[in-house]
């Protein structure tokens, strides 16, 4: 049996697997970084015991009035938490907007560059948000 490199836990997490572990992992670096942005932007500020700081404070906005002023709120705040908690990791932009098929649903979409040494990669990730 041929050994795989393992890049830390996928977010959101799952156990779809057949390597027989209780979570998925990611198998590539990208997914890696993707998982580590997904889940400072996903988890709600206060969650995390040891570090109350850790995540966003996203769903708040969201539910909120949603206006110019909050999505700028929104796109400072996810930045700086990225910037904080992810290494290596540039925060470019970040749209949300309702779903079309659903008014319940709201779209996140993030945008962000990796540095991995003199080569820089961006990547777009959309979530639903139910």
């Amino acid at each position: 049996m041929a050994l795989t490199q393992k890049y830390g836990i996928k977010y959101p997490f799952t156990s779809n697997n057949e390597d027989n572990v209780f979570l998925d992992t990611n198998k590539t670096y990208a997914d890696s970084v993707r998982s580590k942005v997904m889940h400072v932007v996903l988890t709600q500020k206060g969650q995390k015991l040891r570090d109350p700081e850790f995540g966003t404070n996203l769903v708040n906005f969201l539910f909120g009035a949603f206006d110019g002023v909050s999505l700028s709120a929104i796109k400072e705040e996810v930045g700086r938490q990225i910037s904080k908690y992810v290494p290596n990791v540039i925060f470019n932009d970040f749209d949300v907007y309702r779903d079309e098929n659903d008014d319940n649903n709201m779209i996140l979409s993030l945008t962000y560059s990796v540095q991995n040494g003199n080569n820089t990669e961006a990547t777009t990730v959309a979530v639903k948000l139910t």
